[in-house]
């Protein structure tokens, strides 16, 4: 055990139960540890600790729904779907099918939202009215988030007008040298968003084993400088044919320890409730972040088409995986209704395979 190391430890926790912010230099503090040490079992506790307390031990789910794809020009060096090294095809999910898995996510009312993903290049015509299809079938309660690519000031506003709740969408690591897009327009649509008065939803991403304390902070941070709403971490896959495949994948314990440094460095910012852990696990669910996905179609990080049952978990293991990292209610999207998130529930709503 390294007593200065646990005194600054000791030190920047005083300062998250204070309420005071975490300085850039305390972030990086906390990213520089082993994962494995007693001080980042610390971290990881009290990062869960706060957060659970702040929502009365509650988790939520969204929904994510892949509903087009095609090989995409941004060239990502970790995406399933770049140009050069994609096996798909041109693909557009039918009403049909988009009706189906929208009821489905939302069969047992406990759906916090659902997020549509499409390319980065978008039909912003056909975009409104998938939207629109979507908030027909959905309980009012249950939010409608989008991931799409850079778009204007005016699209969102007329997404937001559609019934859309908030944006996903991030600067990722490495972007402009790991991908073809700029980090200025990727920072300018995350600027849209909020101006359009929309909520914004970012994550500490791709994370790979390369990245550094400093790296990570600054990513972090953006989120931070940003006051996004939403706040999450997220390791890259080792996708099959990706240029970065081989530089392999953090583990999952360095993940949820990325996921506590994420849910502490926030509390500065008092509009941001709520922290996830992508892909979904045990370990980052005990580790402060309250948030996990289910997704169905295409995925970014899978080769497979239909990610459910391959990466993708559905709603019935999201139940689960909540209740066994201790949540008790889940929370709808109107962040007041909870549902209770007992063994019994998981019975009701066949969770428990």
């Amino acid at each position: 055990m390294d007593n200065n190391l646990l005194s600054r430890v000791r030190e920047i926790l005083k300062k998250a139960y204070g309420g005071a912010a975490l300085s850039k230099t305390d972030c990086i503090s906390l990213l520089s540890m082993d994962e494995c040490s007693l001080e980042a079992g610390l971290v990881r506790a009290a990062a869960s600790d706060i957060r659970r307390r702040m929502h009365g031990n509650a988790g939520l789910i969204i929904g994510q729904i892949g509903v087009d794809v095609k090989p995409c020009a941004g060239g990502c060096a970790f995406c399933a779907f770049a140009e050069a090294t994609t096996g798909f095809g041109e693909y557009r999910m039918s009403r049909e099918e988009l009706e189906l898995k929208t009821r489905q996510f939302s069969e047992y009312g406990d759906l916090y939202g659902l997020c549509l993903m499409t390319m980065h290049t978008y039909d912003p015509e056909h975009f409104l009215q998938v939207v629109a299809n979507v908030r027909n079938i959905l309980r009012p309660e249950a939010q409608i988030w989008v991931n799409v690519g850079d778009t204007s000031l005016d699209g969102f506003r007329e997404m937001k007008a559609a019934g859309v709740y908030g944006v996903y969408h991030v600067c990722r690591l490495g972007e402009g040298a790991q991908t073809k897009f700029s980090p200025k327009d990727r920072i300018r649509t995350m600027e849209n968003v909020k101006a359009a008065g929309l909520k914004l939803y970012t994550c500490l991403e791709p994370v790979g084993p390369e990245h550094t304390p400093e790296e990570l902070a600054e990513n972090i941070f953006l989120g931070v400088d940003l006051s996004a709403d939403y706040h999450a971490a997220m390791r890259r896959v080792a996708v099959p044919g990706t240029p970065l495949a081989s530089h392999g994948q953090i583990s999952e314990l360095r993940l949820a320890h990325l996921v506590a440094v994420v849910a502490l460095t926030t509390l500065s910012v008092p509009n941001c409730h709520y922290i996830a852990v992508h892909e979904p696990n045990l370990l980052g669910c005990t580790s402060g972040a309250n948030n996990i996905f289910a997704e169905s179609g295409a995925n970014p990080r899978d080769i497979n088409p239909e990610t459910t049952g391959s990466r993708g978990m559905d709603m019935a293991r999201c139940r689960k995986m909540l209740f066994e990292s201790g949540y008790r209610e889940l929370l709808l999207g109107d962040d007041r209704t909870r549902v209770p998130l007992t063994f019994e529930y998981l019975q009701a709503t066949y969770s428990l395979s």
